[in-house]
C-alpha cells in the first residue's frame, strides 16, 4: 500500500531534521576547536587582527570559486538589494563577530570564549522577540538566570586562573568583548534566515563572507600596513587549519543547518561545544580547571537546554 502524501512529507521532515542537526552538531565539534587553535597561534607571537587577515585571505578563494559557480548555475539572478543585504549580514556574522571574538581571547581563557558563545541562543530568543515579534515561554526566565548566572561563575573562574599580567581590567575587556561578539552573531543568525531563503544557503554563505572578508582586508591595511605578519611553517600550518576547518567547512554547515531545521533548533545544537573546548583546552593549552568551572559550565549549559 502506497504511503499517503502526509506521510511522505512527515519522512521527508523527519530526514531534514536529521540531517539539519547532523550539519549542527558537526559545525560546533570544528567551532569548538578554534579558541584553542588560536590560543596555541597566540603563544606563538600572533595577535588578532594579522591572523584574522590571513585567516579570511585563505578562505576568500573558495568562496569566491564556489560563489561564481553557483552564480552561472541561476536561471534567475538576485538583485542587487538582496545581494547587499546578504552582505551586510555577512559584515555582522563574520567581520564584526569574528574581530570581537580574537581580540577577547587575547585576555581570556578558551573555557570561558566558549562558554560565553554557547550563550548566544539566550540572546537569539531575546532578539527574536524584539525584532521578530517571536513568542517567548514563561520557561525563559529562569533559563536566563540559569544561563547568565553561569557566566558569571565562569568570569570568577577566569579572574581566579588569569596568567601572571593578566588584570582583572584585562578579563574585564575580554570578557565583554566575546559577548559583543556574542550578540553581533545572534543578530547574524536573526537575520540570515530571509537571506538563505533568497539565495540558498551556499550562495548566501558565499556572500556573506566575501563581504567579511573583504572589510577584513580593509581593516588590516588600515592597522597593518601592506604587509604580511612574521610567518614560519608551523604558524602557516594552524593558519591554514583555522581558516579551512574552523572556518570554511563550519560556515557552509551553519547556514545548511539553518535552512533545514531553522536558526532556534541550529543554534540550541551546540551543546558539544563548551565540553569539548574543555577538554581540549585542559590537555592542550593547560588550562586550569576547577569546580568553579564545572558549575559555571553546568548552570549555562542548562539553562540554554531549557530555551524553547
Amino acid at each position: 500500500m502506497a504511503a499517503s502524501p502526509s506521510a511522505k512529507d512527515e519522512n521527508l521532515s523527519n530526514k531534514e531534521l536529521k540531517y539539519g542537526l547532523a550539519l549542527a552538531f558537526t559545525a560546533a565539534f570544528l567551532f569548538s576547536t578554534k579558541p584553542i587553535i588560536i590560543k596555541w597561534l597566540y603563544s606563538l607571537g600572533m595577535s588578532a587582527i594579522p591572523l584574522m587577515g590571513l585567516r579570511m585571505l585563505i578562505a576568500l578563494p573558495i568562496y569566491l570559486v564556489i560563489g561564481i559557480y553557483l552564480w552561472r548555475k541561476m536561471e534567475t539572478k538576485p538583485d542587487g538589494l538582496t545581494l547587499l543585504r546578504a552582505a551586510a549580514v555577512g559584515l555582522l556574522g563574520y567581520y564584526m563577530a569574528s574581530l570581537l571574538d580574537l581580540s577577547g581571547l587575547e585576555y581570556v581563557s578558551a573555557q570561558l570564549e566558549r562558554l560565553m558563545l554557547y550563550a548566544y541562543p539566550s540572546m537569539v530568543v531575546i532578539l527574536g522577540a524584539i525584532f521578530f515579534g517571536a513568542k517567548v515561554g514563561r520557561s525563559v526566565i529562569p533559563a536566563l538566570v540559569l544561563t547568565y548566572a553561569g557566566l558569571g561563575v565562569m568570569y570568577g573562574h577566569d579572574l581566579e586562573i588569569a596568567p601572571p599580567g593578566t588584570s582583572d581590567a584585562d578579563i574585564t575587556k575580554g570578557t565583554l568583548l566575546i559577548l559583543g561578539s556574542a550578540l553581533s552573531f545572534s543578530l547574524f543568525i536573526l537575520f540570515s534566515k530571509r537571506g538563505i531563503a533568497e539565495l540558498g544557503s551556499l550562495f548566501f554563505t558565499c556572500i556573506s563572507m566575501g563581504s567579511a572578508t573583504l572589510a577584513t582586508l580593509i581593516h588590516y591595511g588600515i592597522a597593518e600596513g601592506a604587509t604580511l605578519p612574521a610567518m614560519d611553517a608551523t604558524r602557516w600550518v594552524g593558519t591554514l587549519v583555522l581558516a579551512i576547518l574552523v572556518t570554511v567547512v563550519p560556515s557552509f554547515m551553519v547556514s545548511g543547518a539553518i535552512k533545514r531545521i531553522g536558526p532556534a533548533k541550529a543554534s540550541v545544537s551546540g551543546t558539544i561545544g563548551p565540553v569539548l573546548t574543555t577538554i581540549m583546552a585542559i590537555i592542550f593549552l593547560g588550562e586550569p580547571f576547577g569546580w568553579a568551572a564545572v558549575l559555571g559550565m553546568s548552570l549555562v549549559m542548562l539553562g540554554v537546554s531549557r530555551l524553547k
